[in-house]
């Protein structure tokens, strides 16, 4: 008889990306002061959860400033991630693993040029600070 195998364990990446899209869902729906927000990044982040929440409410408002369309954001729940909730991820992936050109790429894609800079130094220290409180995205592919 064949050992059952064990459930594949949840990776750090996992609990990252869902921080990240359940916290965007959420404040689509319920807004930036919405405190099950800061406390879903205190419990995932530890002490530097207010800072990375903060750097996520900057990179927010960033991407509203700057972006050349109107994004669509699934409602909060176990639904499938969107294309721009995808690419939002993609772009945070390309900075924490410094992948210059993905980077440069998703910025081109969802930003106005005269605001990409903008964006990036967001973005930058999203990943800077998720990277130090040990969330990680998966590189870019």
């Amino acid at each position: 008889m064949l050992p059952m195998s064990e459930p594949r364990p949840r990776t750090r990446h996992d609990d990252c990306t869902q921080l990240l899209v359940n916290a965007w869902r959420m404040t689509m729906v319920h807004g930036i002061d919405c405190p099950l927000i800061a406390q879903q990044f205190r419990c995932s982040c530890g002490a530097e959860g207010r800072e990375v929440f903060r750097a996520f409410c900057t990179f927010l408002c960033a991407l509203a400033v700057a972006q050349r369309r109107c994004l669509t954001v699934n409602p909060p729940g176990p639904h499938a991630l969107t294309t721009d909730e995808a690419r939002m991820l993609a772009l945070i992936a390309a900075a924490q693993n410094d992948c210059p050109c993905t980077l440069e790429a998703h910025l081109t894609w969802l930003a106005w040029r005269p605001l990409r800079q903008t964006l990036e130094e967001s973005v930058r220290e999203l990943s800077g600070l998720l990277s130090a409180s040990g969330q990680r995205l998966p590189s870019p592919a």
